[in-house]
């Protein structure tokens, strides 16, 4: 059950990656290129679980489990610079400012630079979730699977890039909510909020499973704004939106 509900999940997250080339490709700007680039291995998130189980403790697990903790640590942040943008195309005057533009892309290189030690002194261990079978860097009580031999400790990195990004966001959402009516990004955002919230609650054992459907909920709402926002910029605004980044 558990298997088969990451996997779903997995599916819903390959339809996102999915829109967000095909916005790539229509419009070949720096936020169609910046969502393209942490919606690309999202995906990678939950099939490591769906499949952990049968690939088996190895090179593959492994090299599944770095490359979903890398894109978590180096690659999300980029959607910082994303949520600038957006107050650009919804036409709010601050963000008009490269200053401003400039600010959001530090904030992202700061989130970034706070992970990269982690990548280099991360180890994993195994931990289970109903049938499935994934590596961590920390093992939640509930899920040691061998009782008798636990885990070391590991360690677990605060995820205060991921929360920064998700509330900015859906401030975005909400401004472009009550300036254009435009919902989906807050409402996105907020479903986010509240299954993460879910995949914290003690003793809930659906908790893990729905904390990651937020993903693809979150994908859906962002990339909804990226079509609905994107039909505004102007050549100009992409030049200075692409020199604010470079």
């Amino acid at each position: 059950m558990i298997t088969v509900g990451y996997s779903i999940i997995t599916v819903m997250c390959l339809v996102a990656l999915y829109y967000s080339a095909k916005l790539w490709l229509e419009r070949r700007d720096a936020m169609s290129l910046l969502i393209l680039a942490a919606l690309s291995l999202l995906w990678l998130d939950n099939f490591a679980i769906a499949v952990g189980a049968y690939v088996g403790e190895g090179i593959l697990l492994t090299s599944m489990s770095y490359a979903r903790y890398y894109m978590h640590w180096q690659v999300l942040p980029v959607l910082m610079i994303v949520a600038g943008i957006l107050l650009r195309r919804g036409g709010f005057a601050f963000a008009q400012n490269k200053i401003v533009m400039g600010l959001f892309c530090v904030v992202a290189v700061i989130f970034m630079v706070m992970d990269v030690p982690y990548i280099f002194q991360i180890d994993f261990y195994p931990a289970c979730y109903g049938e499935t079978f994934r590596l961590v860097t920390n093992v939640p009580a509930d899920q040691i699977c061998d009782l008798a031999n636990p885990p070391p400790p590991g360690f677990s990195v605060a995820p205060i890039p991921a929360i920064s990004v998700n509330v900015t966001l859906l401030l975005v959402g909400i401004a472009l909510w009550v300036r254009h009516g435009f919902k989906w990004l807050a409402l996105s955002c907020l479903f986010m909020f509240v299954a993460a919230a879910l995949q914290q609650m003690p003793g809930f054992y659906y908790g893990p499973l729905l904390g990651n459907l937020g993903e693809p909920i979150f994908n859906a709402g962002l990339i909804a704004a990226a079509y609905r926002f994107g039909a505004k910029d102007t050549g100009e605004g992409r030049t200075a939106e692409n020199s604010a980044i470079a």
